[in-house]
């Protein structure tokens, strides 16, 4: 069975409701589901998991500075 990670930021909870959503919806095809907010995980966490799933708020056009961080250091990883 493959291992997902739903992996978010979210300030106001919104991001936070979607991510809960779409593990829902992942678990319903038969997946082991981690909904995890980005300050909880490490990046070395991320070869735990067959697929990563990643929810992030937009402000002006870019991304939330944590996961933009999160993303960054998972390259030098």
């Amino acid at each position: 069975m493959a291992k997902v990670l739903v992996l978010y930021y979210s300030r106001t909870g919104n991001t936070k409701k979607m991510a809960e959503l779409i593990g829902e919806g992942v678990k319903k095809e038969s997946a082991d589901v981690d909904v995890k907010d980005v300050k909880e995980i490490k990046v070395e966490a991320l070869l735990n998991y067959d697929g990563i799933i990643i929810g992030s708020p937009t402000y002006y056009g870019t991304l939330a500075a944590e996961i933009k961080k999160f993303l960054d250091e998972s390259v030098k990883f």
